[in-house]
């Protein structure tokens, strides 16, 4: 279960700015509300860059757990990678936006604060999504509704061990291949429930999604995206023989699953655009600069929305989308340098790369 795969040249890190740059333009188009962006709306797919996301959880995590001396190390490895910029953003956001709460200070800091508090530092952003009359003006009122899949890569993290134990237990080939294959059950099972029962939903951020729904999108339904990667992995050295011919599979499934309007081939070309992209041509080290694709994904929502709040949705089209990534960009070097660059634990090759850095300079 350890593989040989190298993974000292790849693009994952360049590919994950790209992904989460993805998201951030299409909730310029959400969160805005300017006809301009309509187009963000129609051909940036939030679904194709999150579920990416985990396929590359999936080939990094795994190997990483595979390669930590402990149990303890990998969790503290994953904790160290993860929580603290997470911990920032949702103490910050309660702290810093309260000046634009429609309620009085006393209102503000009552229940919903708390719960709000409460919920979002143990990643269940569902149960309190919005901060007491923060945002009530905008066209959504969440304070960072990208959060809800913080949740899932946690599960997996968790999930993890388990997995690496049935494995050595009873096969690797069973284990993933019976994961994959409930997951695809739950996930589909539940987008038929919800095309036949449109059962409201609850504790969601779109009213207009029914119970089903929501439980298609959740862990059990992502796994297979997740298993996909880690299949990625343990097959690395075989698959890299043929990048020319997973390009053109990847190509034609891609095509067919769009002719038809269906997402029941994407796990197969979302991991073959994965793989091609990240490991057939090396663009460059994008480490030695740092990794900001986190600090992007959870920090453009909240940056969105106060510009939104502050009116300036009504400036020109291109003037808001260029201020937009100027601030989010900074908001997020700011959260590299200042939160978890201080928090990567020693083994971490971000560190390693910096230290290669500093000795060439």
């Amino acid at each position: 279960m350890r593989g040989s795969a190298d993974f000292s040249k790849n693009n994952l890190d360049c590919l994950r700015l790209i992904l989460a740059s993805t998201v951030a333009l299409f909730h310029v188009n959400a969160l805005s509300g300017i006809p301009a962006f309509s187009a963000f709306g129609r051909y940036l797919s939030p679904h194709f860059a999150v579920r990416s996301f985990f396929v590359i959880s999936g080939l990094l995590i795994y190997r990483s757990y595979t390669r930590s001396s402990s149990l303890r190390s990998y969790l503290e490895k994953r904790v160290r990678r993860i929580y603290p910029a997470y911990f920032a953003v949702i103490v910050f956001a309660v702290i810093a936006l309260w000046p634009l709460s429609t309620l009085p200070l006393s209102q503000y800091f009552g229940i919903g604060f708390w719960k709000y508090l409460g919920a979002n530092l143990i990643f269940l952003n569902f149960l309190a999504p919005s901060l007491p009359g923060v945002f009530t003006s905008n066209p959504a009122s969440p304070v960072d509704g990208a959060l809800w899949t913080l949740k899932i890569e946690v599960a997996f993290y968790l999930f993890v061990p388990v997995m690496h134990y049935l494995c050595t237990r009873f096969g690797t080939r069973k284990i993933i291949g019976a994961i994959f294959c409930l997951s695809c059950l739950w996930k589909y099972g539940f987008i038929w429930l919800d095309s036949i029962y449109r059962t409201p939903g609850i504790y969601t951020l779109d009213s207009t999604r029914g119970i089903y729904d929501q439980l298609s999108a959740q862990f059990p339904a992502q796994l297979m995206y997740f298993s996909a990667g880690i299949l990625l992995w343990l097959y690395f050295d075989t698959l890299k023989l043929h990048f020319r011919s997973i390009l053109c599979i990847t190509a034609c499934l891609y095509l067919i699953d769009h002719w038809f309007k269906g997402e029941v081939l994407d796990v197969i070309w979302i991991s073959g655009v994965v793989f091609v992209f990240g490991f057939w041509r090396f663009l460059g080290n994008f480490a030695k600069y740092g990794d900001f694709s986190y600090g992007v994904y959870i920090v453009h929502w909240p940056v969105l929305q106060i510009m939104v709040v502050f009116g300036l949705a009504s400036l020109n089209p291109a003037v808001f989308l260029l201020l937009s990534f100027f601030l989010i960009g900074v908001a997020a070097l700011l959260m590299w340098h200042l939160v978890e660059k201080r928090f990567l634990a020693s083994s971490s090759h971000y560190r390693g790369v910096s230290l290669k850095v500093s000795e060439q300079a």
